[in-house]
């Protein structure tokens, strides 16, 4: 859980909201634009290496898309 919280911490500073972002099943999930989910990407790439982020989405939402990382 303490991973999950420092990465959930790294997104909250990107987005400068902590309220969009959560786990399951060892997947992160946020609720972000495009723009936002490129600098969520670039920074949680930069942090853990080149490679060990994975990023899908957007995920359908009628109002905010979702999108899902995953450490590798």
């Amino acid at each position: 859980m303490a991973f999950e919280k420092i990465v959930l911490d790294k997104v909250a500073k990107v987005l400068k909201d902590d309220n969009r972002a959560s786990f399951t099943c060892g997947t992160l999930f946020v609720e972000c634009s495009e723009a936002e989910a490129r600098k969520v990407f670039h920074k949680l790439s930069k942090d853990y290496g080149l490679g060990k982020v994975q990023v899908s989405g957007p995920i359908n939402a009628p109002e905010l898309p979702e999108f899902a990382f995953d450490f590798v």
